[in-house]
């Protein structure tokens, strides 16, 4: 039995094997171009037009991630992003796919909050600090500090951040409850939320596998929301946590 499940996974291994190479190939060595084609940009032109360069090439990189392991998504509302920020989006959390997923179908010019190991990664932690973001160690509270501090300052500069307020993974899909002041800084900034919903990333890569498969994935964009008009933070996080909930059973009925 153990010879016959090893037999029917070789084609995903191969999958994984060939997503491995694409990435070596479009994000370390294309990659590489494109942050050194940004800089010149930067140099000739402008600051802003080279970021746009860089933001366009991380959204094809986004969205090139589903077409080379063959996945279909489906994206709804995505014409509901502002075109300037701030702005922070947030979104239920499936996979560690769900981040090249938001960077290809809602914005490529997100300023990431990426764990320490990505500074390991080359090319990928240059793209990372290129787009002003962070890297966090997670337990490390003087650290923290220090990146709550960089997200304002993105934030007051006019910047986009990534949340995903259920604090990690879902693994059977479920919307898990939004971690105590995971919204807080938009609240007391005042900053514009943009929800999305996300569905079938979990069935590319199992958490604690590195396989990867072909999946169905759909994405929905909602109106931004205005902390303003909520009393509390608490508030904020019902609504917001029943939109996504809501707006998750509709993408799983839509064929």
């Amino acid at each position: 039995m153990r010879a016959l499940k090893w037999i029917t996974e070789i084609p995903y291994i191969l999958l994984t094997l060939w997503l491995f190479i694409a990435f070596v190939c479009y994000v370390i060595i294309y990659g590489s171009f494109v942050l050194l084609a940004g800089w010149i940009i930067e140099k000739i032109a402008s600051k802003e037009k080279g970021r746009k360069f860089v933001e366009r090439e991380v959204a094809r990189f986004g969205r090139n991630a589903f077409r080379v392991i063959g996945a279909r998504v489906k994206a709804y509302g995505r014409d509901k992003v502002p075109q300037k920020g701030p702005m922070v989006i947030i979104s239920n959390h499936q996979s560690t796919f769900d981040i090249p997923l938001i960077a290809g179908y809602v914005s490529g010019g997100i300023s990431f909050i990426a764990k320490a190991e990505i500074a390991k990664i080359p090319a990928v932690a240059q793209f990372v600090k290129r787009l002003d973001g962070v890297f966090i160690e997670r337990g490390n509270k003087l650290q923290t500090a220090g990146v709550i501090r960089n997200i304002i300052r993105v934030l007051k500069n006019g910047g986009t951040i990534m949340l995903f307020p259920e604090g990690t993974r879902s693994t059977d899909g479920k919307l898990k409850s939004f971690k105590k002041g995971s919204l807080a800084i938009p609240y007391r900034m005042k900053v514009p939320i943009i929800p999305v919903a996300l569905d079938g990333t979990k069935d590319i890569m199992v958490k604690g596998k590195l396989l990867v498969k072909p999946a169905k994935v759909k994405l929905k964009v909602m109106d931004p929301v205005d902390p303003d008009e909520f009393e509390s933070e608490e508030d904020l996080e019902k609504y917001l946590h029943t939109l996504i909930a809501k707006a998750l059973t509709e993408l799983r009925e839509t064929v």
